[in-house]
C-alpha cells in the first residue's frame, strides 16, 4: 500500500483503491459490509463516460470498523486484483473527488501530469492526441517511444497498470509507431486481433463485405491533415474508424 495513505491517522473514512473497473458500487458496499457496518460509500465514476474509476471511499461507523477494514481489506484479491485500503485523511467525503488524482494514482506515477478535459462535441480524444503529438519534433517523439519502451521492458507491471489507468496512451504508440514509419496500420490492426481473439471469431463479428473492407483501408490511409479539412460530423465519424480499426474492432484489413 503506499506510503501517504499508510501513514494516515486512523479514520472513520478509508479510501479503497485497485477495484476491477467491472466491480458495482452494490457489490463492493456488500464487500465492505462483511467487516463492518458502513454509514456511506461513495465510489468513483468518470463523469464522461460513466465508468468506474477503480476507487471509492468508504465511511465506518466507528474506529474499530474502520481499522477492521485497513486490516482485512489491503491486500484482499478481488478477480484479478490486490485491493488497496488505508485511513483517507483528506477531510469528509464529499471532497474526496478533487482534481489531484487518486492516492494510487499519486504513488504509482508521481510524474504524470494532470489530465485535459475534452469537449466531446468539439473535437474527439485521439484528435486532440494527434494535435498534441505534432507539435513535437520527430527526434522528441522517438525519445518518448524509448521511454514507454523502457518502461514495458524493466517494469511491465507498472507499464501494465498505467495503460489500465490512461487507455488513451495506447493510442498516443499507435499514432507514433505510424508516423515515424515504424509499423504500418497492418501490423497494428494484426497485433490488435491477436490480442482480442473475440473481435476475429466469425460468429460474434459479422464478416464485413470486400467493399467495404476497401472502404475502411482507405479511410486508415487518410492523413490527418486531410480529415482535419473535412465538416465536422464527417471528421468525428473518420476519427472513430481509425480508432476501431487500430483495435482491431474489424480483423485483419
Amino acid at each position: 500500500m503506499n506510503r501517504s495513505v499508510q501513514n494516515n491517522p486512523p479514520s472513520r473514512i478509508v479510501y479503497l483503491g485497485s477495484i476491477p473497473y467491472d466491480q458495482t458500487e452494490e457489490q463492493i458496499l456488500d464487500l465492505c459490509r462483511n467487516v463492518g457496518p458502513v454509514v456511506n460509500l461513495k465510489m468513483m465514476f468518470d463523469p464522461q463516460t460513466g465508468k468506474s474509476k477503480g476507487y471509492a471511499f468508504i465511511e465506518y461507523r466507528d474506529l474499530d470498523s474502520s481499522a477492521s477494514a485497513v486490516r482485512n481489506l489491503n491486500g484482499y484479491q478481488l478477480g484479478n486484483r490486490l485491493l488497496k485500503c488505508g485511513y483517507y485523511g483528506g477531510g469528509d467525503m464529499g471532497n474526496s473527488a478533487g482534481s489531484g488524482g487518486t492516492e494510487e494514482e499519486k504513488e504509482s506515477f508521481p510524474g504524470l501530469p494532470q489530465g485535459v478535459d475534452v469537449n466531446i462535441n468539439m473535437t474527439t480524444p485521439a484528435m486532440m492526441i494527434s494535435s498534441e503529438l505534432s507539435k513535437r519534433s520527430k527526434q522528441e517523439q522517438l525519445q518518448l517511444l524509448k521511454t514507454l519502451q523502457d518502461m514495458a521492458r524493466d517494469n511491465s507491471e507498472q507499464f501494465t497498470s498505467l495503460l489500465e489507468q490512461c487507455p488513451q496512451l495506447s493510442f498516443v504508440v499507435a499514432e507514433l509507431l505510424l508516423t515515424n514509419g515504424i509499423s504500418t496500420v497492418d501490423d497494428l490492426t494484426q497485433l490488435a486481433v491477436q490480442h482480442n481473439p473475440s473481435s476475429a471469431t466469425p460468429s460474434q463479428d459479422p464478416k464485413i463485405q470486400e467493399q467495404q473492407r476497401d472502404l475502411l483501408r482507405q479511410v486508415l490511409q487518410l492523413a490527418d491533415s486531410e480529415i482535419a479539412v473535412l465538416p465536422d460530423d464527417e471528421k468525428m465519424s473518420l476519427w472513430d474508424l481509425k480508432q476501431r480499426a487500430m483495435r482491431g474492432e474489424f480483423g485483419v484489413l
